[in-house]
């Protein structure tokens, strides 16, 4: 596929990591703060960014179609 539907999707899927970036971060800070170990807070960000970027796509391929 080339041509603009190409560079659409290609926006939305670095809209998408940005997403689930900002909710991995947001996650990290907010379970650092409330007094979690690093290691822990870590594997919460790593889950919330796994989580969000399986909703975010899922939304895309929905969408756009395959």
């Amino acid at each position: 596929m080339s041509g603009p539907a190409a560079g659409v999707r290609l926006l939305w899927l670095l809209v998408a990591v940005l997403v689930s970036t900002v909710a991995a971060l947001l996650v990290f800070i907010l379970r650092s703060r409330l007094g979690a170990r690093a290691g822990e807070a870590v594997l919460w960000a790593g889950s919330a960014f796994g989580g969000s970027m399986v909703v975010v796509l899922g939304a895309l391929v929905f969408v756009f179609g395959g």
